[in-house]
């Protein structure tokens, strides 16, 4: 796909948006975890005109229920990559878990290996011994559990993989079941591989906004997809228009059609301002 970032704004051809998409940790907040007054005053104005919101992040439920409240918004959520998703009256139309015997077979590897992992069931999230970051403490839903394959009771909806060594091992042990899990890699701003989320192998985030968008009518070119991460590639090349931030890993960058100043230059404000809203609505949000 050609990336048009350095094309001037009257050659930029697309369907008028329905439905901006977008990523939320290192796209619609900034690197302090805050939400630009700007990045709000547009999705105020463009949803003032009827186009729809939906954030769609790696984050579980309860995370990103906080952002869509901060926003104080209409929005529908897609969390966990695409493998829980939530309409606009908060419906749920989709939960993928990994299959319980394999995740159980992940963690029995990890426990021989001391992988640390992060096992998110019933959102809930499980520590496993090997893990040396801290865990919240006092928090039902966060808790430290010592053989990580005796704590899967049931199937959970994420793994996490802690270290590019750790990631590097689940690979190759089963890196080769694209059929039956998918690994997302999370990179570091210097381009070091920090992390990996597996996931049902349907669970993606370009699936997760196809659901989104047919269940109101919509089609992919009525689609404005932003994001920052490998994780946002597949959303970025399937909607109408992708954007990736200027602080964008390489994969979101290659699959995008524009790319935008990064998130903490308002990158998403330039985004929505560039191909959703019209001047008048520009000048009514004062952004």
């Amino acid at each position: 796909m050609d990336t048009i970032s350095q094309q001037p704004v009257s050659s930029i051809a697309h369907s008028p948006i329905r439905l901006i998409a977008t990523d939320i940790d290192g796209t619609l907040l900034d690197s302090n975890n805050q939400l630009p007054a700007g990045n709000r005053a547009v999705l105020e104005a463009a949803l003032n005109d009827g186009v729809r919101l939906a954030l769609v992040t790696a984050r579980k439920q309860a995370t990103t229920f906080e952002v869509a409240q901060l926003l104080g918004l209409p929005c529908a959520c897609v969390a966990h990559n695409g493998a829980r998703i939530w309409d606009w009256d908060r419906r749920e139309l989709q939960h993928l878990v990994v299959d319980l015997e394999l995740a159980r077979e992940v963690a029995r590897f990890a426990d021989r290996r001391q992988i640390p992992l992060i096992m998110t069931v019933n959102e809930v999230n499980l520590y496993s011994a090997a893990y040396r970051g801290r865990v919240p403490e006092g928090m039902p839903d966060e808790r430290r559990v010592p053989v990580a394959a005796d704590a899967l009771v049931a199937a959970p909806t994420r793994i996490i993989v802690v270290g590019a060594t750790a990631v590097e091992a689940i690979y190759q042990a089963f890196g080769n079941a694209p059929e039956s899990i998918v690994l997302h890699r999370y990179y570091s701003r210097e381009g070091a591989n920090v992390s990996a989320v597996l996931t049902h192998p349907l669970a993606n985030k370009a699936q997760a906004v196809e659901t989104l968008a047919r269940s109101i009518g919509l089609t992919a070119a009525e689609v404005l997809a932003l994001g920052d991460a490998e994780a946002d590639a597949g959303m970025l090349q399937w909607a109408g228009v992708g954007v990736a931030m200027g602080n964008a890993m390489p994969q979101a960058r290659a699959a995008a059609r524009w790319i935008a100043p990064s998130h903490d230059e308002l990158g998403f404000a330039a985004a929505v301002r560039r191909f959703v809203l019209t001047p008048h609505e520009v000048s009514k949000s004062g952004t």
